[in-house]
């Protein structure tokens, strides 16, 4: 029986990974010969969410070729071949969650071609505010089900608005091993592959569990937010604080605009649940007391 057309995504996919050139530098050499192909525009093509069809971008495939060391019309022939159907979903732009293109740039140097092959079943998320009212550790628990066979991994984005406190260490904890990591100081973002244990099947599920920990100064911060291209069947956004350091106010915010005022409960928490939880932003803010001056009455 004959082998099933291989597609476009996975032919420019294997091309890329044969190259071990990172999208940034794909996009640099690109560059050279006067064909403009952002970061995010190659994930896409390589992850199957979208493909060239514009006239400049179906130029680009001959230097995109070369780039690759690949023989001519390669990609061409790989475009005609029909794309699998896929489910539909509500997917939120990348641009539209990470402003400036920052994100973009941090997941060049990172494997997302299975980001849409992943359903995340849950996404637990707990930040722990220490008693010098700054971020101390991030706890992530997703469960993701597979698509499709083959995803590996799952790479994953942090951000701080502080930008004077160094970037946290990514740790894999429980159903995961740490890959490439990446990171943008100046924006105040790292990312990070998460490598499963065993690749998945379609349907099968994995728990993955990493944490961003500021081993020095953490990031001073007033909020934290989870940022979700895709949706999700349950978020649980979760923020800790010492006891030495508790707010004055605490509220959740969605992309959606809904603002729910959040009690801290006897343990000096607050959470918000969404069941399901759609694709956007949901953001826990806080206020902190004046703080008494040194000495004073």
């Amino acid at each position: 029986m004959p082998d099933p057309p291989v597609g476009f995504a996975e032919v420019l996919r294997q091309a890329i990974d044969r190259r071990g050139l990172p999208l940034e530098r794909v996009r640099d050499h690109l560059d050279l010969y006067g064909a403009s192909v952002s970061v995010a525009t190659l994930s896409y093509w390589q992850s199957g969410r979208s493909r060239p069809e514009r006239k400049s971008s179906l130029a680009a495939l001959a230097h995109l070729e070369t780039v690759l060391d690949l023989p001519v019309g390669t990609l061409r022939s790989a475009l005609a071949t029909p794309q699998p159907r896929r489910r539909r979903m509500v997917v939120t732009q990348l641009d539209s969650l990470w402003p400036e293109g920052r994100a973009a740039r941090v997941l060049g140097g990172l494997d997302t071609r299975w980001d849409a092959d992943l359903d995340r079943v849950s996404v637990h998320d707990l930040v722990e505010i220490g008693p010098d009212r700054r971020q101390r550790m991030l706890n992530v628990r997703q469960v993701m089900r597979a698509r499709a066979d083959g995803p590996d991994r799952r790479v994953v984005l942090h951000s701080q608005k502080d930008c004077h406190a160094p970037l946290p260490e990514i740790r894999a904890l429980r159903g995961c091993r740490l890959g490439r990591t990446t990171s943008d100081e100046e924006g105040g973002i790292i990312g990070a592959e998460l490598l499963f244990l065993r690749p998945l099947r379609r349907g099968q599920t994995v728990l993955a569990e990493y944490e961003a920990v500021s081993d020095g100064m953490g990031p001073l911060e007033d909020s934290y937010g989870r940022r979700l291209r895709l949706p999700a069947g349950e978020h649980v956004l979760s923020v800790s604080f010492h006891p030495a350091a508790l707010p004055a106010s605490c509220t959740a915010t969605s992309s959606a605009g809904r603002e729910t005022r959040l009690v801290l409960d006897p343990a000096h928490c607050v959470h918000v649940v969404a069941t399901p939880a759609a694709a956007g932003t949901t953001t826990i803010r806080w206020t902190w007391p004046p703080q008494p001056s040194p000495g004073g009455a």
